[in-house]
């Protein structure tokens, strides 16, 4: 006999290996949400994002990005907790962070995997709406997946809800499967989720976003011509989806707008104390209040000076300075802002990292910069590198490249630029480390430059140039939370 639940707007399963709540109930019942009203199934929603911004959830607010951002070959830390990182020693990732961050991944998973395996035995919703929601989801499950994949390797592939303790242990799945499931996961999302989301309900995945997670996936992988066609579809139909670079860096990375046109998807923070980013603080030193930039700081990641890519960023590249500053202005005052050599290392004075920034905050946990996981901006760099792969330095990858560039200098984007526009007749291989090196000023900070260095072999070449270690280790441990409660993690 089937058991139907209603679930009210208060009520979810929550799966992690670190804190499980369970509803016991026949297990031979079927789990179906019924009689849902269109505000439940949105705070249901909703909570699959949650722990996905949730203020010290050591994502991408904070420790996460961070972290990832370390293991660039321009990034360190003073912090030796963080710059263990930076040196490539991931056997020393703190325990206690590594867990934080794979719980949350795996909260975010088993709520998404509650949603579609319910929502799927739904009879009381229309077709297109159920199949929106279970879109929205498979598109959750399959960011953090990608994550996932791309910072621990192989990890446990769950797609079903755990209903009882016998089902925590399972072995991590091999890699190409995992990336199987993401695949499906978001074509799903693309097909069925909407080309634009209404208006206060910014944050939430539309089927533009999932083509570009797509182009991003396959880029990964290496398939060049179906990362081309992904991020060609998006460009051609920018309108339909509301697409187009911004032109002012201080708009597109504001702490008070809401969105812009660039956004494809962004986890969205708010100016509250406990509801916002830790970012601002986390680049900033403790004379971030008094110079403006944020409630606090706490010098938690800088550059080094002598890295090829910093040293030789243009300085007439927009980006460069809105990035990287090396000067404050106190009460009128400027001052030096290049963090000191510290006493434990040779490195030389450098910089601090200035994409966010919130004079306004309320607390450290409460800054209103919204973290981009895609742009257009993005759509546009994928379609050149993958272009010039399949085809060569074309017109329509020169364009595409081109237009980022001209942004980046303050020029208009569609306007030919001796200046800003790369130089014509390069070579496949030179135009591809040009896009390289345009992916790492357009995205700085935005935690795609490790995952750019591994995928295209770059990674051991840059570190050792820039004076930081042969790297040891593809990816981070498995943290102990989840070799723990499911020790099968580790086979």
């Amino acid at each position: 006999m089937k058991k139907y639940i209603i679930i009210s707007v208060t009520i979810f399963l929550f799966f992690s290996c670190e804190k499980m709540e369970f509803i016991q109930e026949d297990p031979n019942s079927d789990f179906i949400l019924l009689n849902i009203d269109d505000n439940s199934l949105e705070a249901i929603i909703n909570g699959a994002y949650e722990p996905l911004t949730r203020s010290r959830g050591r994502l991408w607010e904070s420790v996460y990005s961070t972290f990832l951002d370390q293991c660039t070959e321009y990034s360190y830390s003073r912090l030796s907790l963080f710059n263990d990182i930076a040196l490539y020693d991931f056997n020393l990732l703190s325990a206690g962070f590594n867990g934080t961050m794979w719980t949350s991944f795996y909260e975010s998973i088993g709520r998404a995997n509650f949603i579609i395996d319910n929502l799927e035995s739904n009879t009381t919703l229309s077709e297109s709406v159920k199949n929106a929601a279970i879109g929205e989801a498979r598109f959750i499950r399959a960011i953090c997946y990608y994550s996932l994949v791309r910072t621990y390797g192989s990890v446990p592939l769950r797609v079903t809800p755990i209903e009882n303790a016998n089902e925590i242990e399972l072995e991590s799945s091999n890699i190409a499967d995992i990336y199987l499931q993401i695949i499906e996961d978001f074509s799903f999302a693309e097909t069925n989720l909407p080309d634009v989301i209404a208006a206060g309900k910014e944050g939430r995945a539309t089927a533009g976003a999932a083509k570009v997670a797509l182009a991003d996936v396959y880029l990964t992988q290496g398939n060049f011509a179906d990362a081309r066609t992904k991020a060609k579809e998006v460009i051609d139909n920018k309108v339909t989806y509301g697409y187009e670079l911004v032109s002012s860096l201080d708009l597109l990375f504001s702490p008070t707008s809401p969105t812009n046109t660039e956004e494809v998807f962004a986890l969205k923070f708010a100016q509250l104390a406990g509801q916002g980013s830790f970012l601002p603080a986390y680049a900033a030193d403790s004379r971030a209040q008094a110079a403006g930039i944020a409630s606090n700081g706490n010098s938690f990641i800088h550059t080094y000076n002598t890295s090829p890519f910093i040293s030789g960023w243009d300085t007439e590249d927009l980006r460069r300075g809105f990035n990287l500053y090396d000067e404050i202005e106190i009460d009128g005052e400027v001052l030096p802002a290049n963090i000191p050599v510290a006493a434990s290392n040779s490195i030389p004075g450098d910089f601090f990292y200035g994409k966010y920034q919130d004079a306004d905050s309320p607390a450290s946990t409460g800054a209103g910069n919204d973290f981009y996981l895609y742009r257009y901006a993005d759509a546009l760099l994928i379609f050149a590198e993958a272009e010039n792969q399949v085809n060569g330095p074309t017109t329509l990858a020169y364009n595409a490249v081109n237009q980022i560039r001209r942004r980046g200098y303050g020029l208009d984007i569609n306007t030919v630029s001796a200046t800003a526009d790369l130089p014509a007749g390069l070579s496949q291989t030179e135009f591809d480390d040009l896009v390289f090196r345009e992916r790492g000023y357009e995205f700085f900070f935005e935690c795609k430059r490790w995952f750019d260095l591994k995928r295209t072999d770059r990674w051991a070449t840059f570190a050792v140039a820039a004076g930081k270690p042969q790297p040891q280790s593809e990816y981070w441990p498995i943290p102990p939370v989840e070799l723990v409660n499911n020790p099968s993690a580790g086979n």
